[in-house]
């Protein structure tokens, strides 16, 4: 860069009042250095060091290089950059005060390592209160997978009590999945408006209800009241999901500690799972209990929230601009998703169970219409449901293009036939399927932990695409199975090694979206990977569905083992297709310690 030269006079007055005009001066512009040194080298010897501007007599402006006199007249005109002066004497001693201040931080650290930028965040009490928090919010992510696991290990169970024909039995899970989807893309945005605390509370309270309900109404003649009962608890794990995400984005800034809390929450999915599976597995003789153990589990966890969440209000970005409310709320973009998606959703699932007929094709093309709608609508809103700074940021629509199809492949066209295989193929009882699930909550939790310990070593992308190819291990070692072969020499290894996939990946991908948007957008971001985990354990689901069904159905319309092996090559294939888009597209940087982004 070429410096400029600028040539000045300038007035000065002597101590007799009379004015002085000093000679023309040719300056070049200074470095930044020697424009901060000139305003705080310290005097020495004769010089004299000016009350008024912190400089001396005969001191020169750094930027202008003008001299300015000594100013000792009532009368004399101000000089021209006092304002100049003394903007730069209040920096230098704010910074002077904040090098002090940041001292005495550290020598605080240096006693309490429990504090400062990797401590216990401001809003929490102490490292107790903080793991409780960080307990009562991933029991969001338990729950999603324990109301899954106890009833995915009892579905001729549930046929049988509810007089389900088998056509019928997708809409067990269907249900569910369909209304937390839904619930998921609104709340998020709700819970980033609002006091996170109340909706995370109101839930947990949303969900007590409703699993009473639900331990009443198993019976041929309530199966209305059943399948509403299971859409009610979607919709309360949805808001416990985004709340949580909210509040956990909000507290910690993106670093070190971020990963470790991010990474728990990741590793409540696996366990979630199998804790459902086991208590499902052992309640199945007495099935309304499953419901009934369930209210007690969500009863003590909202009486947890209720003393351990903080009262966190949402909060301006940036200082000075206006703090978001319920007044912002995309109404239009949230009726777009909420059409969509159930469109989408209901399509999906009723298709396998009426085998495609041409109203599934119309609610599944109206959905998607709607959808693309919605993005429009998105573009033009004042604040969006979701940040479209996100889908500009370079890597983030490979990253949940690979997401989609291997969660997806993982939730809907492996572990859900590979229940089906031990329970239907190989006659295992629930408690046995269940016990055959606990390497899938070990190998979670291992994956969660080596997220937390990489990510601030090694790119993320690396891990992802690990997490790839450990998604298609499981279909891979699914697929020499037979009806005779034993758990310990393929299923063991292929469950354990499969796990590491959503575990590493939920874990990578929700830190990379949540550390690049703004402490306002916590929830929407959180709820978009979620949301992202519905669509594709729907869309997958049925696809592979609709696969295994034209291989290989018995007469009493079940899938015989040559239809769960063509459902778990579909899987395969989605796996190693996310693996080949992580490795050309998905770039996920180093973890560092940071503010949000504004």
């Amino acid at each position: 860069m070429t410096s400029k030269t600028a040539t000045s006079t300038v007035h000065s007055v002597h101590a007799d009042g009379r004015e002085a005009i000093a000679s023309p001066m040719a300056t070049t512009n200074p470095s930044p250095r020697s424009s901060y040194d000139a305003f705080t080298e310290p005097p020495t010897g004769s010089q004299t060091p000016n009350p008024l501007l912190g400089g001396h007599a005969s001191q020169k402006y750094p930027e202008e290089g003008y001299e300015l006199g000594a100013v000792t007249s009532r009368n004399a005109p101000p000089p021209a950059h006092l304002s100049n002066a003394l903007e730069i004497l209040y920096l230098t001693r704010s910074r002077r005060s904040n090098a002090g201040e940041l001292a005495e931080n550290n020598d605080a650290e240096a006693l309490s390592p429990v504090r400062g930028s990797q401590g216990i965040p401001p809003q929490l009490r102490n490292l107790g209160t903080e793991i409780m928090f960080v307990l009562v919010c991933s029991s969001g992510q338990l729950l999603f997978s324990y109301n899954l696991g106890n009833v995915t290990v009892n579905l001729s169970a549930f046929q049988a009590a509810l007089g389900m024909p088998s056509g019928e039995v997708p809409w067990l899970m269907g249900a569910y999945s369909t209304a937390l989807g839904l619930s998921v893309i609104l709340s998020g945005s709700l819970a980033d408006l609002l006091a996170p605390r109340l909706v995370i509370v109101a839930a947990f309270a949303w969900l007590t209800i409703w699993n009473i309900i639900g331990a009443f109404s198993l019976t041929p003649s309530r199966s209305i009241l059943f399948f509403f009962m299971r859409a009610m608890q979607g919709l309360s794990v949805g808001l416990l999901v985004s709340g949580s995400m909210s509040l956990l984005g909000r507290v910690y800034s993106p670093g070190q500690r971020k990963t470790r809390v991010f990474s728990a929450m990741a590793a409540m999915a696996p366990l979630g799972f199998f804790i459902g599976a086991l208590q499902g597995g052992a309640l199945t003789a007495y099935l309304p209990w499953i419901f009934g153990t369930n209210a007690m589990v969500s009863g003590v966890l909202m009486a947890a929230a209720w003393f351990s969440v903080p009262d966190i209000q949402p909060e301006a970005d940036l200082p000075g601009s206006d703090v978001p409310s319920i007044r912002d709320f995309d109404w239009k973009g949230a009726i777009c998703a909420t059409a969509g998606c159930i469109c989408l959703l209901f399509g999906l699932t009723q298709g396998s169970v009426v085998h495609w007929s041409s109203y599934t094709y119309s609610m599944i093309i109206v959905g998607i219409v709607i959808i693309v709608a919605f993005f429009w609508v998105e573009s033009r809103a004042r604040r969006p449901l979701i940040p479209n700074s996100l889908w500009k940021t370079p890597g983030f629509a490979p990253l949940m293009a690979a997401y989609f199809l291997s969660f997806g492949s993982f939730v809907g066209a492996w572990q859900f036939f590979a229940v089906q295989f031990f329970s239907r193929i190989q006659q295992k009882s629930a408690l046995t399927v269940a016990l055959y699930l606990l390497p899938n909550c070990i190998a979670g939790i291992l994956a969660a932990w080596i997220v937390s310990k990489l990510l601030h070593r090694v790119p993320g992308h690396y891990i992802y695409m690990v997490s790839m190819f450990c998604y298609a291990l499981g279909p891979a070692f699914f697929l020499p199975q037979t009806a005779n072969t034993s758990y310990w020499a393929l299923s063991l290894p292929g469950i354990t090694l499969a796990t590491f996939g959503p575990d590493m990946s939920f874990a990578a991908a929700s830190i990379f979206i949540t550390s690049n948007v703004p402490r306002s957008y916590q929830g929407s971001a959180g709820s978009l990977l979620v949301t992202i985990q519905n669509l594709s354990s729907a869309i997958m689901a049925s696809a592979a569905d609709s696969i295994a069904a034209q291989v290989d159905t018995s007469p009493t319309g079940e899938i015989g083992l040559k239809g769960l092996k063509a459902a778990w090559w579909f899987a395969l294939a989605a796996a190693l297709a996310g693996a080949v888009i992580t490795g050309a597209a998905v770039r996920i940087p180093k973890e560092v310690e940071k503010e949000h982004v504004t």
